[in-house]
């Protein structure tokens, strides 16, 4: 009997390390779903935003960029603006990897496009108190 009462804490808080792991475990990958969620949903708001002869500028180099208007930059900037708040998320270690590398590479080529130049002197004053994005940005703009 004493040896069962001698095992029986060690192992009694192994099972709650173990419990108390596998529940941060499941929590963060939740959190990440959910945040992933979040975002494509925003993401397909802001595209809906834009003037829909603007939509494609985005990725197409060859044509002519669309005329310039009010509507047009602020949904670049509502567009930057997300992209600022997951990089936010991904430098704080709030978001996976795996997450930032699906966004990462469609962000960085819209924030690279002849649009999204054109448009950034009109709005990187919004982004002055998050200067390590807004050199992220121009690093970008200027690669």
């Amino acid at each position: 009997m004493e040896f069962l009462e001698f095992w029986f804490i060690p192992i009694s808080i192994l099972i709650a390390a173990a419990s108390l792991f596998w529940g941060f475990y499941t929590y963060k990958k939740q959190s990440n779903i959910q945040v992933f969620l979040q975002y494509t949903q925003r993401y397909e708001s802001i595209m809906d935003s834009f003037p829909a002869d603007a939509r494609f500028y985005r990725f197409n180099y060859e044509k002519a960029l669309p005329l310039e208007s009010e509507k047009l930059t602020i949904a670049v900037l509502k567009y930057i603006n997300l992209c600022s708040e997951e990089y936010y998320l991904r430098e704080s270690g709030q978001l996976s990897i795996k997450v930032w590398n699906i966004w990462k590479d469609e962000m960085e080529r819209t924030l690279q496009s002849n649009l999204v130049k054109r448009e950034w002197p009109k709005i990187n004053s919004e982004f002055n108190s998050y200067n390590k994005f807004q050199r992220y940005v121009e690093n970008l703009i200027n690669s």
